[in-house]
């Protein structure tokens, strides 16, 4: 099997997967309980908020909130800091966990506006600017697309945000960045920011949202108070063990595995422009793990079935949105109806090889001549 929708989901290293195990199987006691072997449980979990808080380059003072998904994560973050006198401010590039959740909160009667993006994927800083009024409480932007792997500087968003208005509150979803990128939300100035489990190799079912200090949210989940009183619900010990051992593991020989995913990028890239084919690359400045390329003359959907029939698995875009029609992402950065069409994703991990990559390009030249006849 070769396997290149690393987006969708990622293989759980073994290593994380026996740490869930002993979580599930052993130190299994909930950490709201009072004896000795759960208060040794909810230490545990404390000890995980630190060390991905030195992960992301963080101040010890801010604050991780584990969640079950990071569509969790990402309405908490939205409808934890919405407020009905602030106006929201939501990129068109956003993951539909964020998108669909913005538009809720239009139905609900908050104030909504979406920035717009440029041809490269990323989000146009002028319409930001344009639209930073004093009254904006909220900007949420992506930080890579989970479509394109467009990456948006946060850094200089939120010097745009901050300068303008100090007191408006700066969202990220880094689902796509977390792991893969050297995170650095003290400089950045992000105010929130959310990660998952499944997307670096830990297990499914967990994910989290940084809170910077000093930032209020409401809850969204009522219960026994947990997480602070941000979420409640028992916490999942073994998935936060292994989502955070998952995290750190993503970060030994950091330099040597982006240079295996840039390594393959540029094979593929390669064999690409080498193959008698007709396809457009999809976005520009993008993350080295995701290559959205539209093939012309062909539906991406039917692509993506001819090679699995070489068991080789990609994707048209991301999982969340797959029963819908057309690409909203793809349409923002003005790709018109027939390159849309064609469109596949294919994201790396460090465990693809150029042999993989290879067969791949061998595979599309073989289907598409088939398809297009």
């Amino acid at each position: 099997m070769i396997y290149l929708d690393n987006s969708a989901t990622t293989q759980t290293r073994s290593e994380v997967a026996r740490l869930v195990c002993e979580y599930s199987q052993n130190n299994f006691f909930n950490p709201s309980s009072v004896y000795a072997p759960a208060i040794k449980i909810k230490r545990d979990i404390q000890d995980c908020r630190i060390r991905l808080l030195t992960l992301l380059g963080a101040s010890k003072q801010d604050n991780i909130i584990f969640t079950g998904t990071a569509t969790e994560a990402n309405n908490l973050a939205l409808f934890g800091s919405a407020r009905k006198n602030k106006k929201i401010l939501i990129s068109s590039g956003e993951h539909p966990s964020v998108f669909e959740t913005a538009k809720n909160l239009q139905n609900l009667g908050y104030e909504v506006d979406f920035i717009a993006l440029d041809k490269a994927g990323a989000i146009l800083l002028a319409d930001l600017e344009s639209k930073l009024t004093s009254d904006v409480g909220l900007v949420s932007v992506i930080h890579v697309s989970n479509e394109t792997g467009a990456i948006n500087d946060l850094k200089r968003i939120s010097q745009i945000i901050k300068s303008k208005n100090p007191a408006c509150l700066f969202h990220s979803d880094g689902v796509q960045a977390f792991g893969k990128v050297h995170e650095n939300l003290f400089d950045w100035g992000v105010d929130l920011y959310t990660m998952s489990s499944h997307k670096i190799h830990g297990p499914k079912g967990v994910a989290c949202l940084y809170v910077k200090s000093g930032v209020n949210l409401k809850p969204i989940v009522f219960g026994g108070g947990q997480e602070g009183g941000i979420r409640s619900g028992t916490e999942n010990p073994a998935g936060i063990m292994g989502f955070t051992r998952a995290s750190e593991l993503m970060y030994q020989d950091f330099a040597k595995k982006r240079a295996h995913i840039k390594n393959l990028r540029a094979t593929l890239l390669d064999l690409l422009s080498k193959a008698d084919l007709d396809y457009i690359i999809n976005g520009e400045n993008t993350l080295e793990n995701i290559v959205s390329v539209s093939f012309l003359g062909v539906k991406g959907e039917v692509l993506l079935h001819s090679l699995e029939k070489h068991d080789i698995f990609v994707s048209t875009g991301s999982a969340c949105s797959s029963k819908t029609v057309g690409n909203r992402v793809l349409s923002a950065i003005g790709l018109d109806k027939s390159k849309m069409e064609g469109n596949i994703r294919v994201s790396f991990s460090e465990f693809n090889t150029v042999d993989e990559v290879s067969r791949l390009v061998q595979a599309l030249k073989n289907e598409i001549k088939t398809l297009v006849r």
